[in-house]
C-alpha cells in the first residue's frame, strides 16, 4: 500500500497573492484599519506618514514619489507576545469581541498586504522597543511559513527626529515599504484623497463632543526623504454629512454646523438573538435654510448645479451613513435616492449608528468597509415583500431578525427621507437658468433627438412603442419625468412630457451595485440609458467634469453615450438583448479594472 503524503492545507505564498485581492476599497480604507488599532490602543495622537522622494524610471524626467507609508502613535504599545504574532493571519487580541473597533483578527495584516509587499511593526513600552516585519519577497523566494524571530530594535532614526513629541515611552509604529498597489504614487494626490475619506471615517473621534467617541488627534504629513524636511502636515477635520459636528472642514463655514437636527435623534429596539437586543439610533438633519440659499441665490446656473466649493463638499456626502462604534463602516444612497441626479438630495443628512454585536444583521465585512444585503424596498415588488415579512415572522426561521431589522429601517428611513426632501423642494433651490426661469430641457439631449428623430432605421423602441396606444405612451413618459424631475411644478412636468414625448434617445443617472455603469431601459417610445452614479467610470469621469465645471467634457460623454444608446436600441431589433446585457457588464468590468491607468 502506497504511502499518502501529507498536504498542506495552504500554500503560504499563494495565500497571501490571494489575500491581496480581498478587497480594500482604496488606500484610504487600508489605512483606516491601522488608525482603527490606534485608537483602540487609547493613542492620543495618530499620524498617517508618507515619507518621498524623486525618482525616475526608464529615463523619464524624475517626479516626487511616495516611497513608504508609515502610522505612528503613542497609544498603549504592545507586549512583546503580542508583537511576535500581530502579523499571523488569524490571530487578534479582540477575537470575537463585541465591543470596540476590532473583531475580525485580519485588519492590519489584510489591510496592509493589500498595498505593500513588506510590512514592519515596532511597538514600545517602557523604552524598550521591538520590531517584527513580513516579507511577501522573501516568503515567495524562501517558502517562508514562519514569521521571522521578533528583534530588539530602536525606532528608526527619521520619526524619532521629526515626531519626538510622541515617540516616548510607549507607542507603535507600522511601515509599509514596497508599495505596489496604491491609489497614486504622488505624496500630495494620495494625501488629498485619504484625507477626504479619513475626515469622514473618524468624524466622531475629530470633533469637540466627547459622548461618541473621544477626540483624538489625527494628523498626516509628507516627509522629504532627501533632504529629511517634513514638506507638510494636515490635522483633519471632521467631514460630517450630517453637517452638525464642530469643528468641520465644510468650506466658508468656520469650521462651524451648517445643518440643523431634522427631529431629535431616536433610537428602534432591535432583537439579534432570542430575548437579546440592541438599539439603532437614526439621526437626520436639514440644510439651514441660508445654506442652501448661500448655493443658490446666485444667478450663476452653473451654481445651482452644485459648482460652488460648498455645493461640491455637500455633493461628495450625498448618502446615507452607517456608523459602528463611533466609526463609519459604509456610506452611500442605498437606493435610497430615487433620483440620484436631482442635486436637492444633498440638502439632508441621515446616519445609521449601531453596536458590533448587530454585525451579522447588517452584513458588516470583515475589513469593516461594507454592509451587506441592505437596500431600499421597492415597493413595487410585492413578492419580495410578502417573503421578507414571512421571514420575519417565522421565529424559526434563522433569517427573521436580519429581515425585522431590514422592513424596520425601510419604513423609518424612507418616512424621514421623503419628510425632509419635501420640505427642500418647497425651498425652491434646482433647476432654473440665470433668468431664474426652469431650465426644462438638456440642449444636448434635445439637439440629439432632432438629427436622431429624422431617421428611419427601425429600433426596438420603435417596435415595442407601435404595440402601445398613445394614451400609454404619453403616461409611461410622464411617469419617467415625474421620477427623474422632481424638481418641477407638476404643471411644468406635464409640460415637459409632451416636449419630449417624440424623444428617441434620452440619458439619465441612476445608482445601482457591481461594475456596470451603463444600462439601457425602453421608455415611451425612447431608449434611455442609465448612468450608475456609484460606478468607477462616474467618479473617474461623469463627476471629475462636473466638478471641472468642463461643459464641452460632459457633453462629450453624453453624446458619446446617447451614440452608444441609439445604436443598441437599433442592433437589440436583430440580436438578442440578453448579449448587449452582457456586453454591458463586461465592458464595465474592464473599465473598472482599466481605470488604475487614469488616477493621477
Amino acid at each position: 500500500m502506497t504511502e499518502i503524503e501529507n498536504k498542506r492545507i495552504v500554500n503560504t505564498a499563494l495565500a497571501l497573492k490571494a489575500l491581496r485581492e480581498v478587497g480594500n476599497r482604496s488606500t484610504a480604507t487600508a489605512i483606516a484599519e491601522l488608525v482603527d488599532n490606534s485608537i483602540e490602543a487609547e493613542a492620543d495622537d495618530i499620524y498617517v506618514i508618507t515619507q518621498s522622494r524623486f525618482t525616475s524610471k526608464g529615463g523619464k524626467r524624475a517626479s516626487y514619489r511616495v516611497q513608504q507609508i508609515a502610522v505612528l502613535d503613542n497609544g498603549e504599545g504592545m507586549e512583546p507576545s503580542d508583537l511576535e504574532n500581530c502579523l499571523s493571519l488569524g490571530w487578534g487580541t479582540r477575537l470575537n469581541s463585541r465591543k470596540g473597533l476590532g473583531r475580525f483578527g485580519f485588519g492590519l495584516k489584510g489591510a496592509s498586504i493589500s498595498q505593500a509587499r513588506r510590512i514592519d511593526v515596532y511597538s514600545w513600552r517602557n523604552q524598550r522597543c521591538y520590531r517584527t516585519y513580513l516579507d511577501l519577497d522573501e516568503v515567495e523566494e524562501q517558502k517562508r511559513d514562519l514569521l521571522p524571530p521578533l528583534e530588539k530594535c530602536e525606532v528608526p532614526p527619521i520619526f524619532r527626529e521629526h515626531f519626538a513629541e510622541i515617540v516616548s515611552s510607549r507607542g507603535t509604529l507600522v511601515v509599509w515599504s514596497n508599495l505596489d498597489k496604491i491609489d497614486f504614487s504622488k505624496p500630495d494626490t494620495l494625501l488629498n484623497r485619504m484625507e477626504g475619506d479619513l475626515c469622514r471615517i473618524y468624524r466622531h473621534f475629530l470633533d469637540e463632543d466627547d459622548t461618541y467617541g473621544r477626540r483624538r488627534n489625527i494628523m498626516m504629513c509628507d516627509i522629504d526623504l532627501s533632504g529629511r524636511v517634513m514638506k507638510r502636515k494636515t490635522v483633519l477635520k471632521a467631514n460630517d454629512p450630517l453637517y452638525l459636528l464642530e469643528p468641520s472642514n465644510v468650506p466658508g463655514s468656520d469650521g462651524k454646523a451648517t445643518n440643523e437636527l431634522f427631529e431629535e435623534p431616536y433610537s428602534i429596539n432591535i432583537e439579534y438573538e432570542p430575548g437579546k437586543f440592541s438599539n439603532v439610533e437614526l439621526s437626520f438633519s436639514i440644510a439651514l435654510p441660508n445654506t442652501q440659499a448661500g448655493d443658490s441665490d446666485d444667478k450663476s446656473y452653473e451654481k445651482d448645479k452644485g459648482h460652488s466649493a460648498l455645493g461640491k463638499h455637500y455633493r461628495k456626502n450625498m448618502g446615507i451613513s452607517f456608523v459602528r462604534a463611533a466609526r463609519e463602516i459604509d456610506f452611500g444612497s442605498f437606493g435610497f435616492l430615487k433620483n440620484s441626479g436631482d442635486t436637492r438630495n444633498r440638502w439632508w443628512g441621515a446616519e445609521v449608528r449601531f453596536e458590533p454585536e448587530l454585525d451579522e444583521l447588517f452584513g458588516v465585512t470583515n475589513n469593516k468597509q461594507q454592509i451587506r444585503g441592505f437596500r431600499r424596498i421597492d415597493r413595487k415588488d410585492h413578492e419580495y415583500i410578502e417573503s421578507l415579512t414571512s421571514i420575519a415572522e417565522d421565529e424559526d426561521n434563522a433569517g427573521c431578525f436580519r429581515a425585522r431589522l431590514h422592513l424596520k429601517l425601510n419604513d423609518h428611513l424612507e418616512d424621514k427621507i421623503g419628510s425632509m426632501m419635501s420640505i427642500i423642494r418647497k425651498r425652491k433651490e434646482g433647476t432654473r437658468g440665470k433668468d431664474g426661469a426652469v431650465k426644462m430641457t438638456d440642449l444636448v439631449v434635445e439637439k440629439v433627438n432632432k438629427d436622431v428623430g429624422i431617421d428611419r432605421t427601425k429600433t426596438s423602441s420603435t417596435v415595442e412603442a407601435n404595440k402601445k396606444t398613445p394614451i400609454e405612451i404619453f403616461e409611461e413618459r410622464y411617469q419617467f419625468i415625474l421620477e427623474t424631475r422632481e424638481d418641477l411644478s407638476n404643471d411644468e412636468q406635464k409640460s415637459l412630457t409632451e416636449k419630449t414625448l417624440n424623444y428617441k434617445v434620452d440619458i439619465q443617472k441612476d445608482d445601482w451595485g457591481g461594475s456596470m455603469f451603463l444600462d439601457v431601459k425602453l421608455i415611451s417610445n425612447a431608449a434611455v440609458g442609465l448612468i450608475n452614479t456609484r460606478s468607477p467610470y462616474y467618479e473617474k469621469f461623469w463627476e471629475h467634469l462636473e466638478d471641472a465645471d468642463d461643459e464641452q467634457g460632459i457633453n462629450a460623454l453624453k453624446v458619446m453615450m446617447l451614440a452608444y444608446v441609439r445604436t443598441e436600441d437599433e442592433l437589440r431589433e436583430y440580436n438578442d438583448p440578453n448579449l448587449f446585457a452582457k456586453l454591458r457588464d463586461r465592458w464595465g468590468y474592464w473599465v473598472s479594472e482599466l481605470l488604475k491607468y487614469v488616477g493621477e
